[in-house]
């Protein structure tokens, strides 16, 4: 069976012939156009169908391998098996199932692979197993995607987190909606209609870290907590603020601040602080588009929000602008050092910041496969501390599907 990105390529490449063609002049072939691209949708519904088992597959045999271990996979085991290049037991077979998950979606491994199975599967620990003599406890079931999209704070603001993604993903950005009226029995004169089209493709991001050789020997639960939280906020560091500000090149996706077609409001020639109107202005921005719709928000940094709260709405008006705490002009509301406080407009140089007002639930996150780790060898700064570097390599995307859904100002002094 052909990889699902192969046949979406095909499905794409055959619809946009498809559309093309004059349906009064080529009848014959927009019929065969659309018989081939029937063939196409039942491909690929059909192979989505068998990674669908496949991953299904792959949680029931993460399961039973852990089973038949009598203990959960160890994150400290895992990496442990990275920097001596020797990977045994259960953390092994776990490798296992994550190679074969990268060759199923394309994926080039740099090291082993902890699979998306094991990402979605409960982190906490079961009772009854036993683990070096010590019986587990019940832990909370959470998973190592939703700790991430917790961590997200564009997720807490509705933006679309996509995972178990396969190959290039295509999103519907935009499309027009032709109505009219016509006599009865008569032929509707409709105007072409165009569809605008984006895709998410899979881009590789790293992050480092150094671990000590003695936390590799431990085996308490909250270690593995640690690490794995460790983990879980860069990595969530490194999406955000690729979807915040990712400048679209040297293999960044492109952020809502760079993306063409957001609306810029401006404050000042050379930057000026931020006002109600300024956070009126840019819900209207976006209201112009007819783009409030969905899940609507505010999202700024420390700095604009301790001006936010500081900053009375005009004069005579005894109240401040942000009052609410997690509300700001009726919608939610939510801050991160991640929007840039280094930006220049005229002569502010590096001093202005960034707010961006919109429809969240058009920025889409994209995940494929699992962590891929692997060790950097025993570097003479890291052995002297005791140390071995860790890199982990992962597979996301950042897509603002919708410019029009949002507005930026990006000259705010604070």
């Amino acid at each position: 069976m052909r990889k699902i990105a192969e046949i979406r390529k095909d499905l794409n490449a055959k619809v946009a012939e498809v559309k093309a063609l004059d349906p009064k002049a080529n009848a014959e072939a927009l019929a065969e156009g659309l018989r081939v691209i029937d063939e196409l949708l039942a491909e690929l519904r059909a192979a989505e169908a068998v990674e669908r088992a496949e991953q299904a597959v792959a949680e029931e045999r993460l399961a039973n391998m852990e089973r038949k271990a009598g203990r959960r996979f160890s994150i400290v085991r895992f990496l442990d098996g990275v920097t001596k290049g020797n990977m045994t037991g259960l953390e092994a077979e776990v490798a296992g199932l994550g190679a074969e998950e990268y060759r199923r979606l394309g994926l080039q491994p740099q090291g082993y692979v902890i699979p998306s199975a094991y990402l979605r599967a409960a982190t906490g620990q079961g009772a009854g197993l036993t683990n070096n003599g010590q019986a587990l406890v019940e832990g909370d079931d959470t998973r190592y995607v939703d700790i991430l999209k917790e961590r997200l704070v564009l997720s807490q603001l509705g933006a679309t987190i996509l995972t178990d993604l396969n190959g290039t993903v295509p999103v519907i950005t935009s499309s027009q909606v032709v109505s009219g009226w016509g006599e009865e029995g008569a032929a509707a004169a409709i105007t072409k209609t165009n569809y605008a089209k984006a895709t998410m493709t899979p881009h590789r991001n790293f992050t480092y870290m150094a671990v000590s050789k003695d936390l590799l020997r431990q085996t308490s639960f909250d270690v593995e907590a640690d690490i794995m939280n460790k983990i879980v906020d860069a990595h969530a560091n490194l999406i955000e603020a690729a979807a915040i500000n990712g400048s679209g090149t040297s293999s960044q996706p492109k952020g809502i601040l760079a993306t063409d077609g957001v609306a810029v409001v401006e404050l000042g020639t050379n930057g000026a602080a931020i006002t109600w109107k300024g956070v009126v202005d840019l819900e209207t921005a976006v209201n112009v588009n007819n783009a409030n719709r969905g899940r609507m928000g505010y999202l700024t940094n420390s700095k604009v929000n301790g001006a936010l709260k500081t900053t009375v709405k005009g004069t005579g008006i005894p109240s401040f602008i942000l009052e609410g705490g997690d509300m700001l002009n009726g919608y939610p509301y939510a801050w991160s050092n991640l929007v840039p406080a280094n930006l220049t407009k005229g002569t502010a140089t590096s001093k202005c910041s960034a707010m961006i007002c919109g429809n969240f639930a058009d920025l889409y996150i994209g995940q494929w496969g699992g962590l891929d780790i692997c060790a950097d060898g025993n570097s003479t700064a890291n052995a002297i501390k005791g140390e071995i570097g860790i890199v982990l390599n992962a597979w996301n995307d950042t897509l603002v599907a919708e410019p029009k859904s949002f507005a930026v100002i990006k000259d705010i002094l604070a």
